[in-house]
């Protein structure tokens, strides 16, 4: 799928220190969302060319036996090129592979911070199968959608 995508934003990254044996936690919640966004001028954005989405991307991650954890939320907007459906119409390939940038953000910034605080940086690798997925609210439309069809 061919997007024009904006710059990746973090709206916040916390590193906290944590006990080992604490609880392992893989919480990566993908939302897409169809913002009201306007130009310079105070216009709605072009959509001709396809629908602008926002991509947000909550976390909350404490690998087995790390002495951390992270959690935030990063996001994105970008326009799906020649895609004028609405969210719960993309196939849950899609939705991985517009959100895998934010996702690869996660990674870096956990592996950064960790090189810095643990002096040795922590990879997270995560793979498409097991990092996202559309979330309730997608979920739900979906299901209605395909009652009515």
């Amino acid at each position: 799928m061919k997007t024009n995508k904006g710059p990746i934003t973090v709206q916040s990254f916390h590193y906290d220190m944590a006990n080992p044996s604490d609880e392992v936690k893989q919480e990566i919640h993908v939302s897409i969302e169809h913002p009201e966004l306007k130009d310079e001028n105070g216009n709605p954005m072009d959509e001709t060319k396809g629908k602008i989405y926002q991509v947000i991307v909550p976390f909350e991650i404490h690998p087995q036996g790390a002495p951390f954890k992270v959690s935030g939320l990063i996001g994105q907007v970008l326009q799906l090129i020649d895609f004028h459906d609405n969210p719960e119409d993309l196939k849950d390939k899609e939705v991985q592979q517009i959100s895998r940038e934010c996702v690869e953000y996660i990674e870096t910034l956990t592996y950064q911070v960790t090189a810095v605080t643990l002096n040795q940086g922590v990879s997270l690798n995560f793979t498409a199968e097991d990092s996202v997925e559309p979330n309730e609210n997608v979920k739900k439309l979906r299901e209605k959608k395909n009652k009515k069809d």
